[in-house]
């Protein structure tokens, strides 16, 4: 079984080297690499250029560039177009993956032949929390199953570490969105809504890198702006179908990122113009009317009394959810905190 692993590059000459020679390492043998040059400013491209040239298996890496900077979403959508291989698998090119990582993938994929499959990762260079792998290893029936699984959090959504099924990816229009970031959340939301059978390898087989100075950097407006339209763009595919409509955990995990991205928005800007925009329209992004919506939430009663907020003005809705989303936060902060000294 070929897998093509899709590497986008844009100013990572510091972490380039590393990440490829990791892919060319890879005990299972039947590989292309694709690289894709996001118009980087930086040599990335020239060590990548060396590599090929030197490595005993340099033949496998292929190249594509674009002639603008077009984003990461559009780099991956490069290499799916361009892939070969009966699977895919995403590697940022500052991650770099274990020895045996696809060989674990893929003997997994093999076994049932599922949609794609995920696996554990362990994360370097910063002291920094990220959503884990809550699942065993071993495979997973039926799209209620998945998605039930990934709305509660029990598999991450960044995109990378994934090994998908092109032609299922294909046959479903699993391409990310262009021109925006958090592009995982929404990708990965679609593949948990269509996916029929995945796989699950609890193993480390990523390495994800964390620059140092990178989580203490303010997140850009742009960056902000994004979550709003990720939440629009997540609200028109669930209004596309009526089964994720009437999903009980669809809605709860709808409305809990708004929660989330809410929270982000109020500690990241002061434009209090801003806040009250961004609440709007994911107030507006709302497709069940109070009734209905109680239905389904009537086994959550935090969810029940945040949602409160809409049964009020848009004003008054704002800073009622606005001192609702604070105070969850700082109550979650003191909840950790609390666990780390009886730990």
């Amino acid at each position: 079984m070929k897998v093509s692993v899709i590497i986008p590059v844009y100013n990572v000459s510091a972490y380039i080297e590393r990440c490829l020679l990791s892919v060319l390492d890879q005990t299972w043998q039947d590989l292309e690499i694709i690289v894709v040059d996001d118009c980087t400013p930086d040599d990335s491209m020239a060590i990548v250029r060396r590599i090929a040239q030197s490595h005993l298996r340099g033949s496998i890496i292929r190249c594509f560039a674009h002639e603008q900077n077009k984003g990461l979403s559009a780099a991956r959508n490069t290499g799916i177009g361009n892939a070969t291989g009966e699977y895919v698998y995403f590697v940022d090119s500052d991650d770099y993956i274990p020895h045996e990582a696809i060989q674990l993938l893929s003997d997994a994929a093999l076994e049932e032949k599922v949609d794609f499959v995920v696996g554990n990762y362990k994360v370097e260079g910063a002291d920094y929390w990220a959503p884990p792998l809550k699942m065993t290893s071993g495979t997973v029936y039926g799209p209620e199953n998945i998605l039930r699984q990934y709305t509660a959090g029990m598999w991450y959504v960044m995109a990378w570490n994934k090994l998908v099924n092109l032609h299922f990816l294909l046959e479903n229009d699993l391409f990310f969105q262009e021109g925006i970031v958090h592009e995982d959340d929404l990708w990965s939301f679609k593949l948990a809504c269509v996916s029929r059978k995945m796989a699950v390898v609890n193993a480390a087989t990523y390495f994800y890198f964390m620059q140092p100075n990178s989580i203490m950097r303010a997140p850009s407006l742009f960056n902000l702006e994004c979550r709003v339209r990720v939440i629009k763009y997540i609200f028109q595919y669930i209004t596309s179908s009526k089964q994720l409509q009437n999903n009980p955990d669809v809605y709860i995990y709808y409305e809990n990122l708004k929660a989330k991205y809410f929270d982000r928005i109020l500690y990241n800007t002061d434009d209090k113009t801003f806040q009250l925009e961004s609440y709007i329209q994911f107030r507006r992004n709302r497709y069940l009317r109070p009734v209905e919506s109680q239905t389904l939430i009537k086994r959550d009663g935090l969810l029940f009394l945040r949602n409160l907020h809409y049964l009020f003005f848009e004003r008054l809705g704002y800073h009622y959810y606005k001192l609702f989303v604070k105070l969850e936060y700082y109550s979650l902060i003191v909840s950790i905190k609390i666990k780390k000294i009886f730990a």
